[in-house]
């Protein structure tokens, strides 16, 4: 439960320190006074978006403390433990932070820890439910229709597998999206790379080739002024014509004057090296001629692979050296599209498989939803008595979707019917409810949803608004007693609901030199009886109105 609210330099509020007690407090103040601060205030601490407007002019920043009783609620207990957020010295404590500053930027901290904004939303779902003023405005939305009844219905098993086989579904699709970039090859596609693929396979292009290929055509193109060119430098019978042989003799006739001069003798030792390159390049040519066959066949040959090499380039649009590269491209395209085919046939098995386990749970759930629409429906039906509306009956109508997708709230569409006349078809809610009736079935619908809620706070924000006389009283009384089952704290303008409260706090605005406050004081039995008093109404409290109130409140305080 909540426990204390400690507010600093928020809106109209300078400081302010408030306990909260057990059952029902009710809170009130004159229009304008600033109880929905608290409720602002509050709502910073359970994650709601911060605004740089909330912070009291003149000061750098906001600040506000919500302290909560753990008790009854192990399961944040262990989830403040996972994360290493418990209270060291108080485990059962769980204090919520937020500091928010001028510029709209804050900071939340849990038990003094700094924690994302999604952590304080995440607990305060978990601690505490608000019923806002315009909850049966929500009423003429179908969306909250099928919200209400998951709300109040008991089948967390169902929803869960619902929610869970619908994702996994969802990422299996994404997957196969993924996979295939959002376009997987045709059937059309797939075989013109397989033909391009096998034509490639057939060249059979080996690496080096083509050079070697074009090397050699040049050779046997230009293969007898290759042989002339070579035959000039190569020894001949004639050891005249023979390069070396006049390198050995030049160097022999100057070797005798090498002592002579250094530079004869680098002379001498040029041609002696002279000798040997020559007799190597002799020896690298004589090689070649070895190895050399001027056969027209080869030629032929030649041209023609050359030219299929040339063609499939040109009919593949590349160059021909890119050949090698673009089979090996084509290849693992090819393949990648073979094992995309099977892992997409694998993937849609598993959505198949998925999709009859998706059938069978949602039918669970529209069975579940199906009794408790029933349970629901009577429930209502005994608040609305209670509230004047003997007649009114509550209808939920279940029909299933259109099976396009896999819905993570399962296959279900909800409607709100109501039959107010006897004898009268259930009609939706827009077309039939006045402004009261919205009002009261709202009210009744979030009594008994609250009734059944694990959350032990609750805070009803003038959901009484358009009821009075009688019925004003009786919602106090309903109010009171779901004030027995857990902490609730509610917003009203109403003498007849604040009276029934066992708590009361009221909200004040005060003007002082020049400057507003807001500020929230708890009343004592006589205090009560002032504000029950103001609320019944008149500028002058009389004694008639405070006798009225007196006999409301039940109480023999004086004034």
């Amino acid at each position: 439960m909540l426990q204390q609210l400690i507010v600093q330099h928020f809106a109209l509020v300078d400081f302010l320190h408030l306990d909260f007690n057990n059952n029902m407090t009710a809170i009130s103040g004159e229009t304008g006074a600033g109880k929905s601060i608290l409720l602002d205030a509050l709502g910073l601490t359970l994650g709601d978006r911060a605004e740089s407007g909330c912070v009291r002019h003149g000061a750098d920043k906001a600040d506000i403390h919500a302290v909560f009783d753990l008790h009854q609620l192990p399961k944040v207990k262990d989830y403040l433990a996972s994360k290493h957020l418990s209270s060291e010295e108080d485990p059962d404590t769980c204090i919520l932070r937020r500091i928010v500053n001028q510029d709209g930027r804050s900071r939340g901290y849990v038990n003094g820890r700094p924690v994302n904004i999604s952590v304080l939303k995440l607990l305060g779902q978990q601690l505490i439910n608000i019923h806002g003023q315009h909850e049966h405005q929500h009423l003429l939305a179908r969306d909250s229709h099928l919200k209400l009844l998951d709300a109040y219905g008991d089948y967390p098993e169902p929803l869960a597998s619902v929610k869970t086989i619908s994702q996994q579904w969802r990422e299996l699709d994404s997957q196969a999206k993924a996979m295939t970039g959002g376009h997987l090859l045709s059937e059309a596609e797939q075989q013109l790379l397989a033909y391009q693929v096998d034509e490639l396979e057939n060249l059979a292009l080996e690496q080096d080739e083509l050079a070697q290929l074009e090397q050699e055509h040049k050779q046997l193109t230009k293969a007898d002024q290759l042989l002339q060119a070579i035959g000039a430098v190569m020894p001949e019978n004639d050891e005249g014509n023979d390069p070396k042989a006049n390198l050995q003799r030049w160097q022999q006739s100057l070797q005798e004057y090498a002592s002579y001069s250094p530079q004869i003798a680098t002379a001498v030792e040029l041609l002696a090296s002279a000798a040997i390159q020559v007799e190597e390049s002799q020896y690298e040519l004589q090689s070649f001629l070895n190895g050399f066959d001027q056969d027209p066949n080869r030629l032929r040959f030649i041209e023609t692979r050359l030219d299929e090499i040339y063609s499939i380039a040109r009919k593949h649009k590349v160059h021909p050296e890119q050949l090698i590269a673009h089979t090996e491209a084509l290849q693992a395209q090819l393949s990648l599209n073979q094992n995309q085919e099977a892992d997409l046939q694998a993937i849609s098995a598993q959505q198949d498989q998925l999709a009859e386990e998706y059938i069978e749970a949602a039918k669970q759930l529209t069975k579940a939803r199906q009794q408790t629409a029933k349970q629901l429906q009577a429930a209502v039906a005994e608040q609305l008595v209670q509230l004047g509306m003997p007649h009114c009956q509550l209808e939920f109508a279940i029909k299933l979707k259109p099976q396009a997708e896999l819905f993570a709230n399962g296959l279900d569409e909800v409607e709100m019917l109501i039959q107010t006349n006897p004898g009268q078809p259930a009609k939706p809610l827009a077309k039939i409810a006045s402004g009261g009736e919205l009002s009261r079935i709202s009210l009744a619908i979030q009594v008994v949803i609250a009734s059944t809620s694990i959350t032990p706070s609750l805070i009803f924000d003038e959901v009484d608004v358009g009821i009075g006389g009688a019925t004003a009283e009786i919602v106090g009384r309903l109010l009171a007693q779901l004030g027995q089952h857990c902490q609730l704290l509610c917003i009203t303008h109403l003498p007849q609901v604040a009276s029934q409260a066992q708590h009361h706090l009221q909200v004040s605005k005060h003007n002082q030199n020049q400057t507003t406050h807001t500020q929230v004081v708890p009343l004592d039995d006589k205090q009560r009886v002032q504000e029950i008093a103001r609320m019944l109404g008149g500028v002058t409290l009389t004694e008639q109105t405070l006798a009225h109130a007196k006999e409301m409140l039940g109480t023999s305080a004086v004034h």
